[in-house]
């Protein structure tokens, strides 16, 4: 909307001309005025959400739990042939 408010007096300056007898109107100053705050707000947004998810840890960085070790077998002990 920002972005919109700033391109209209370039896109369709009949929409913003002037009706007062020195020329000068409020509409193209106001509209950029507001476009700015506009898309400087929405640009603080998007950046905030971006460093948020930036700030995150994706799970494929995640470190994997290790498996508990498994025991060693015994050796069963070796019996005489009778």
């Amino acid at each position: 909307m920002g972005l919109g408010m700033l391109w209209l007096p370039v896109l369709a300056p009949g929409l913003v001309a002037a009706h007062t007898a020195l020329g000068a109107g409020t509409r193209e100053p106001w509209l950029l005025f507001m476009g700015s705050v506009n898309a400087s707000l929405g640009a603080g947004v998007l950046g905030w959400h971006a460093m948020k998810e930036a700030w995150r840890i994706p799970a494929w960085l995640q470190p994997l739990p290790q498996p508990e070790p498994l025991p060693l077998p015994r050796p069963q002990p070796v019996r005489a042939a009778a």
